[in-house]
């Protein structure tokens, strides 16, 4: 979810044309063959955002986000694009939801110990956030085919945005956040019977602050960082009791530009992180809109990566991934909400993100290769 940005639905005069790029290919950057990159197809050309990747048992690597004429529309719906193992292009999206009264977005996907894939995400009346329910979705098949979607939260207004995971007491914990009037809030959903139920925890002291990513520490506490609607810097929380409660968040030293990162723990130990190294409060921005409506947007570039070596304390390792290019000149949509998984099989940092919100752009790269940036 982005608030409804102006300019970021179906361009004037109707959809353009599909882009012969986006053809789904994984090839490598022509100033960088270290990185390999590829735009991901789609089913729709107005709106492509919100990516979720993940990495199956058998190796296949599938991406979900959410295509169709604009964010809110009634006709735009979550779709898969499946990378299969050994392979190098990724297939062509397949819908996963189309019901005709509501907008299907930012969806969610993760695997269970047993192999069944689920799919959360939040789905509303046109335009209307606040009346999100949160719908999920099995299968049992690795993506293939899907069990019918139920409603797993009514809300009203509950958004997800980054995936579950065991908090260490062998529950799941799904971050959310409440869309209402007036500030949106978050919170966390805990299931302790594997998906069937979920209860809500309150994440105090949030209103304005989103789209919780969290990560257990060494410590057996949980680390929290959250998106700032203030456009200032990420702000991080802590958990002591696997996510029941959380202490107030506080600013960090990476910068945010109200748009969404997300956290995963390395098989080195390290802490990686994925977000835009820009903000407001560092006089990063361009102007948007017009006459009265005209304001100040912070730019969605850089698209940088982040380690950590000591649980999230500090950050001294920084690469940006993507950076503006003539395209960006253009919209102020940039490269944005991104999400991080590494390969099991090779170690390979898989990143996706939204490509002007044209596709989502599937990058790789090696921890190695961050590693040679620093801040």
């Amino acid at each position: 979810m982005t608030g409804q940005e102006p300019g970021s639905g179906r361009a004037e005069g109707g959809p353009a044309a599909p882009d012969r790029r986006f053809d789904g290919a994984l090839r490598p950057r022509a100033d960088d063959p270290a990185v390999h990159e590829a735009l991901l197809p789609v089913r729709h050309p107005g709106d492509s955002h919100a990516a979720s990747l993940l990495e199956l048992d058998d190796g296949d690597l599938l991406c979900a986000w959410f295509n169709g004429p604009e964010e809110g529309d009634r006709d735009t719906n979550v779709v898969l694009s499946r990378l299969p193992l050994g392979t190098d292009r990724w297939t062509a999206p397949v819908p996963l939801s189309a019901d005709p009264d509501r907008s299907e977005q930012n969806p969610v996907l993760a695997q269970r110990p047993d192999g069944t894939v689920w799919l959360f995400h939040p789905s509303n009346e046109p335009h209307d956030q606040t009346t999100a329910r949160l719908v999920t979705r099995t299968s049992q098949d690795g993506g293939r085919t899907w069990s019918p979607p139920r409603v797993a939260h009514e809300g009203p207004g509950v958004f997800v945005r980054n995936p579950p995971f065991d908090p260490g007491d062998g529950s799941w914990l799904l971050p959310a956040y409440r869309c209402r009037p007036g500030a949106e809030h978050s919170t966390v959903l805990i299931s302790e019977d594997e998906g069937a139920g979920w209860k809500e925890y309150d994440v105090a002291g949030t209103d304005h602050l989103v789209q919780l990513t969290a990560v257990p520490r060494v410590d057996g506490s949980l680390l929290g960082l959250l998106r700032s609607r203030a456009a200032d810097r990420v702000h991080s929380v802590v958990s002591a009791d696997a996510g029941r409660t959380w202490s107030r968040a506080v600013p960090t030293e990476l910068p945010n530009n109200n748009s969404a990162v997300q956290l995963t723990r390395l098989r080195s130990g390290a802490l990686a992180l994925i977000y835009n190294h820009a903000s407001l409060e560092r006089g990063e921005f361009r102007w948007v809109g017009q006459g009265a409506g005209r304001r100040k947007k912070a730019l969605r570039t850089p698209l940088t990566l982040a380690l950590s070596d000591d649980d999230g304390r500090t950050w001294p390792w920084r690469r940006d991934l993507q950076t503006a290019d003539d395209e960006y000149r253009d919209t102020e949509l940039g490269y944005s909400y991104p999400c991080i998984t590494q390969g099991r099989r090779d170690g390979l940092l898989h990143v996706a993100y939204s490509y002007l919100r044209k596709t989502i752009k599937h990058v790789t790269v090696t921890e190695e290769w961050v590693r040679q940036g620093r801040s």
